[in-house]
């Protein structure tokens, strides 16, 4: 009799002298597994996990289990438990009996005969569909990772490159959260097979892994970096002009792509991604980096004019529904359904109207701004009022305190007074009024705002604090 047919005849046996042992722990699970496992622990009632039934079929079980077998059984617990645990509310009891029979079984499995590669390349497989942590404890079991041989290893990444060839693609059409998880497990894979290949010894065949792979990934971006570390810097481009054409693009994406335009010296391309940058979170320091580079591609002036009018209107000019005709730089595709709500930027206008010397005008975008604050959420002061009466104070010190007034009118009418802004705003107001020769004005200003609080006793302390001090005397 040839070893082939010994190992045939050894399985039969084995599968008929297992049949039974399966059956009833299986039964024991699906009984164990059928409580509904809703219990109030302050006045202890209700149901709880019951999985004491398992202790005779388990050990009857793994006294005569292989590795396939426990395998399979770890598998059906893991299903039994996540859909009882999805339904219980038991404070975590329920996942917790099951975790500690699952514990059983993987130490268990370890101890089998077989290859260490392939008890480690399905525990990782494993824990991925482990929703629950049933299995967290495994992570000590995946040290042993660090003891494989290159042999080990080689089977390892050749066991996970045979799995990976066989699952499903997960495609990432950024909307679905099960399109995006799987793409996420895609990505993890890969990195394990890679890994896996590394410690191997197998290095060159990384990158035609990568290559054979690459229609898989609805999300090109991964490809794209992992095709820019191998030095593929053509092919990484073009597969990052694929990903524009996704819904979202990361900041990553568009900082790689402004590069590439940059390196190829199209300053006009890499302005263009700037733009977008900008235009999706306008700030001072996006601007002055767009204008930068804009001045560098001989396009500043134009690109100046438009920003401006595009943030006064809030319709952005790189878009090709609402492109401007005087807009310099090209649209960058990002893969945009529709043209978003217009929101002008006022503060921002404010604040470079500033930096250009042009107060009148940024006093004036700064009373839109305030408008428009009252508008959508009445009654916040923000730091951008206190650096704008700041500014003006020295130049139209009436319009510095309409500023302030207005914070202290914003900060006393709040159902919780901010008493240290009313105090900040009082003690910034008080220079203007003594040099004016009204500071009777001024102490009876803070004696009428004591009067309307006389409830709020933090703040009448705040304001008796500022009567108090020597040059109020």
């Amino acid at each position: 009799m040839t070893e082939k047919q010994i190992k045939h005849i050894l399985e039969i046996y084995h599968r008929k002298a297992m049949r039974e042992p399966t059956k009833r722990l299986r039964a024991a699970i699906e009984q164990a597994s059928k409580k509904r496992c809703w219990y109030n622990g302050w006045k202890h009632e209700g149901d709880r996990a019951d999985y004491g039934i398992l202790y005779g079929p388990m050990r009857e079980f793994l006294s005569e289990a292989q590795f396939s077998d426990i395998c399979a059984m770890c598998d059906f617990l893991l299903a039994k438990a996540n859909k009882q645990i999805e339904k219980s509310d038991d404070d975590g009891d329920c996942a917790g009996q099951a975790r500690y029979w699952m514990e059983r079984m993987l130490k268990a499995l370890m101890k089998c005969e077989g290859s260490l590669a392939e008890k480690i390349g399905w525990l990782e497989d494993f824990q991925k569909r482990d929703s629950y942590f049933l299995a967290d404890f495994a992570k000590t079991m995946l040290d042993k990772k660090n003891t494989l041989s290159q042999e080990d290893w080689s089977r390892l990444a050749d066991m996970k490159i045979a799995e990976f060839r066989k699952t499903p693609k997960g495609e990432d059409d950024g909307r679905s959260d099960n399109d995006i998880n799987g793409w996420l497990d895609d990505k993890v894979s890969v990195d394990e097979i890679e890994a896996a290949l590394r410690n191997a010894g197998r290095e060159d065949e990384i990158t035609p892994f990568r290559r054979s792979i690459l229609g898989r990934f609805g999300n090109a971006e991964w490809i794209a970096e992992a095709l820019l570390a191998d030095g593929q810097t053509k092919e990484a481009e073009e597969w990052f002009e694929k990903h524009l054409e996704k819904d979202r693009v990361s900041t990553t994406a568009q900082a790689r792509m402004r590069g590439f335009a940059i390196s190829r010296g199209d300053l006009i391309k890499a302005a263009a991604f700037d733009a977008e940058a900008f235009f999706d979170n306008p700030s001072v320091d996006g601007y002055d980096q767009l204008m930068a580079i804009c001045s560098v591609g001989n396009v500043a002036d134009a690109v100046h004019k438009v920003v401006f009018r595009a943030l006064e209107s809030g319709v952005r000019p790189d878009f090709e529904e609402t492109k401007s005709a005087d807009w310099p730089l090209p649209i960058v595709a990002l893969g945009r359904r529709i043209v978003e709500e217009p929101t002008p930027s006022f503060e921002l206008l404010a604040e470079l109207a500033w930096r250009e010397h042009r107060p009148e005008e940024a006093l004036s975008y700064y009373k839109r701004a305030v408008a428009q604050h009252h508008k959508d959420e009445y009654g916040k002061v923000y730091e951008f009022d206190w650096s704008m009466a700041n500014r003006v104070a020295p130049i139209w010190p009436e319009e510095a305190m309409a500023i302030w007034e207005r914070i202290i009118s914003i900060s006393t009418g709040a159902w919780q007074g901010d008493y240290d802004n009313i105090a900040r705003a009082l003690r910034c107001m008080k220079p203007i009024f003594f040099i004016n020769g009204e500071a009777k004005a001024f102490r009876a200003k803070v004696r009428d705002l004591i009067e309307k609080n006389k409830k709020r006793r933090n703040l009448v302390e705040a304001l008796e604090k500022i009567l108090s001090d020597r040059d109020c005397g």
